[in-house]
């Protein structure tokens, strides 16, 4: 489907006059981000942990959840930390691991569900396993804000639960011990886009500023590394406080420290030392996902943790192959889709399903449908799990929890999430009008702007301006995510040198062009072999293209980023 291209408006003169020792790329990539003032241009460009990150006693409950654990502490109860089974979880948990192992405390465990199992959250079946455990302290890390029932049978046993979630509040809160929840109405803290590990590591530092364990001043900051995989594979906003942890959770992976993360990138050949949020989002994030998706989530926990080179190297290797499978069973799903759906004329909502399909790799594939169609997307599937189980993505038009509490919650056994990626798990029984009831929903609800449809860039370049001082202009920007795009520049009618597919099946793209000196200029696109205007060499082409330094098996190569392109 063809999108909507908008280029920004160029900077006034009062803002060239304010940020005039700057550039000219710049002022406009500040302009763009509603910096209009050189303080707020220094504190973007440089991240300061002490300046810019939060007291965690601001948060509602947090001094009340610290004084529980803290009491678990002293009195050796036996903790469980229960972690989602994604990346958020999974560092979420490994944070407290860490924790606990730093100060000396032994008397805990890490539990994360198996996704097909045991299924999202607290369940019947998980609660149990914890019961069985003899835990004293439950703390659930990215999951638990809707485990109302789950959470009630274990208060009444004289179990505490602590709620550490960022996920939307249901109408019903869960009566545990403590919630920690930044999107709880009455919330007093000044930052809500924390990801689950974002707020578990708040509650660490919180933990720590009560008691030190004899742990150095700043001793938390190691943990960072893992607090920003977790926040680029979650798509939080990288944006306040999170741009901060961001920033400086990078350059602790830089510091290698990490056994798990050293064995991940020596297998991907990658350069830890230069390390990028599209690093973590394109080759770290999926592999630390996959263990959840398509084995178990604790392998990818171990991983993290592990003071064992043989385990990490093991472990590493365990799930690459997981995620050469994951690739597999996803373009299967694309392919099918894109057989189904027209590009030209789509649905006003994508819904396909089948219950051969693997519910783990079902996400993944959503967005990639999701930008292939501008278009929200609901996908379902069972595989050889107990029950039917999906994922929903918005297009910005939708909240799509509201969705599925519009369509009918009686259909579901479980669900929840973000407004514009969630999850549910559906009863059978339901399966044949699932499709029309969601349908229904989607039409009533009230629409948004779609955020996909339109594709904004932010300013025209020449490719005589791809060159080395410009990516370093850019980079000062860095780190990019949601919240602060990686700009898409326009590149207007380049004469195209050669074209070329690759990948499995073709399925990524690749054009070269020639800046005015001459020189070679190679613009790689991901899954858009299908572009509905393909181009051949010689044809002359309207390109929209972020810039980017590439690592890739440790060759250093600056290249062009197609994110799409018209024939003129």
């Amino acid at each position: 489907m063809m999108r909507d291209w908008k280029l920004k408006e160029p900077y006034s003169k009062n803002f060239e006059e304010e940020f005039g020792e700057y550039d000219d790329l710049s002022r406009q990539l500040f302009f763009n981000r509603k910096i209009l003032t050189k303080n707020e241009a220094e504190k973007f460009l440089n991240p300061d942990y002490e300046r810019d990150t939060h007291d965690p006693f601001l948060m509602k409950n947090m001094e009340r959840a610290v004084e529980r654990i803290l009491r678990a502490i002293k009195g050796k109860e036996k903790i469980i930390i229960f972690g989602d089974y994604d990346a958020d979880g999974v560092c979420g948990s490994v944070v407290f691991g860490d924790f606990f192992h730093a100060i000396g405390f032994e008397n805990f465990e890490i539990y994360n569900p198996d996704r097909y199992k045991e299924g999202y959250g607290l369940t019947k079946k998980s609660l149990s396993a914890l019961f069985k455990k003899n835990a004293e302290l439950i703390i659930t890390v990215d999951n638990g804000i809707t485990n109302f029932n789950e959470i009630q049978e274990a208060e009444d046993k004289g179990i505490n639960v602590i709620v550490i979630d960022h996920h939307l509040v249901p109408p019903k809160w869960p009566p545990a011990y403590a919630i920690l929840d930044p999107r709880q109405p009455d919330e007093t803290y000044p930052f809500n886009g924390l990801s689950g590990a974002g707020l578990a590591f708040k509650t660490v530092s919180a933990l720590l500023r009560k008691e030190s364990f004899g742990l150095v001043s700043g001793w938390e900051k190691w943990l960072l590394d893992v607090v920003a995989i977790a926040a680029v594979a979650d798509m939080v906003p990288l944006e306040g406080e999170n741009r901060t942890l961001v920033y400086w959770g990078l350059e602790v992976i830089k510091k290698k420290r990490r056994l798990g993360i050293c064995e991940m990138a020596r297998g991907m050949r990658m350069d830890l030392s230069s390390i990028r949020v599209d690093d973590i989002a394109f080759m770290i994030a999926p592999r630390i996902n996959v263990a959840g998706r398509m084995d178990h989530a604790t392998i990818a926990g171990e991983l993290l943790m592990t003071k064992s080179s043989e385990e990490a190297r093991r472990l590493a290797r365990r799930l690459e192959e997981k995620n050469k499978e994951r690739k597999i069973l996803v373009k299967e799903v694309i392919d099918y889709a894109k057989k189904q759906i027209s590009a030209d004329n789509p649905p006003s909502i994508v819904i396909l399903g089948d219950l051969s399909w693997q519910p783990g790799v079902l996400g993944i594939a959503a967005n990639r449908l999701l930008e292939t169609f501008s278009r929200s997307v609901i996908l379902w599937g069972k595989a050889d799990g107990e029950t039917i189980k999906g994922s929903i993505r918005s297009d910005g038009t939708i909240n799509v929890v509201e969705l599925m509490r519009k369509s009918g919650e009686e259909m579901y056994i479980d669900f929840g999430g973000h407004a514009m990626a969630s999850g549910f798990s559906l009863k059978e029984e339901y399966l044949e009008e699932f499709e029309t009831k969601v349908k229904a929903a989607f039409e009533k609800l009230p629409k948004e702007k779609n955020l996909y449809a339109e594709l904004i860039i932010e300013k025209e370049l020449t490719l005589d301006e791809v060159n080395k001082k410009t990516i370093g202009e850019i980079s000062r920007f860095e780190p990019f995510g949601q919240g602060n795009s990686k700009p898409t520049f326009l590149f207007k009618n380049l004469r195209v040198e050669s074209v070329r597919t690759f990948g499995s099946d073709g399925i990524h793209l690749e054009f070269t062009f020639k800046n005015a000196g001459g020189k070679i200029i190679k613009a790689i696109g991901f899954w858009i072999s299908n572009h509905p205007d393909p181009v051949a060499r010689g044809d002359h082409i309207d390109l929209a293209a972020a810039m980017e330094m590439s690592n890739f098996r440790g060759y250093d190569e600056l290249r062009l980023r197609i994110v799409d392109f018209r024939k003129v």
